[in-house]
């Protein structure tokens, strides 16, 4: 890793016990099996330490599932990281109860898969908006990054402007998202046009890891993706989606 800039690794919550008698449809709290992932994947960026890459930092959304999450990895790591929560992470709002059972039963199902491009510009009943979603998180997003060290510029082409990136921080970021809300992360970051569907292109699983590395390019930076949806350390049968 000689001559990276710094990395961020985006996590995926692990695995929600979606059940209707919850309070509140957006909100549940992870499974026995999900407590488990969040561990493994917290022993896995542990070893990164290895590789001289740590984390002082977590950002994590407000959700308990995004939290819970966070805290396992944060047990497994040796050094006292800062627990940071955002509400900008926060995922694709379920409206009502009906919403989470459709979610629910659509993830179980991979039955996501199977619905028409169009209809992701639509959005889903019961659900809030993907679209509307992304775009109001991304200016939170860019504004966080930019207290963090990590400021959006741009670079002129022959082919017009292009995103890169003022990088002033030496420190490594850790990011406990959600499916929807690290497909936008990660079309951000890497400069891929948003799409709606990027959650079922970029196919993330519960507990699994993307890794970005900030790389120089002139005098600027651009975020190389090292790792997508890595769950290697889950044995199969505990990866889940």
């Amino acid at each position: 890793y000689l001559g990276n800039i710094m990395f961020i690794l985006l996590v995926r919550h692990a695995q929600p016990f979606w059940r209707e008698e919850a309070k509140d449809p957006n909100n549940p709290e992870l499974t026995e099996l999900g407590i488990e992932q969040g561990k493994i994947t917290g022993n896995y960026i542990n070893l990164l330490k290895s590789m001289d890459i740590t984390f002082d930092t977590i950002w994590h959304s407000e959700l308990t599932r995004s939290r819970q999450t966070a805290e396992l990895i944060s047990k497994e790591l040796d050094n006292n990281i800062k627990m940071s929560e955002h509400s900008w992470l926060n995922e694709v709002k379920l409206l009502d109860f009906k919403g989470m059972k459709e979610y629910a039963e659509r993830s179980e199902k991979s039955d996501f898969n199977a619905v028409e491009l169009d209809k992701w510009y639509e959005g889903f009943e019961s659900m809030e908006n993907f679209v509307d979603h992304a775009n109001n998180l991304t200016p939170h997003f860019y504004q966080s990054l930019e207290d963090f060290g990590i400021k959006k510029s741009y670079q002129q082409t022959r082919n017009g402007d292009e995103k890169v990136w003022e990088i002033t921080t030496d420190k490594n970021l850790l990011i406990v998202g959600h499916g929807g809300t690290n497909s936008v992360l990660l079309s951000e970051l890497l400069s891929f046009d948003f799409k709606p569907w990027n959650v079922v292109r970029l196919g993330i699983d519960h507990a699994s890891i993307a890794m970005l590395v900030g790389v120089s390019v002139g005098k600027e930076h651009i975020f190389r993706l090292q790792k997508l949806n890595d769950t290697h350390l889950l044995s199969p049968e505990k990866i889940t989606r």
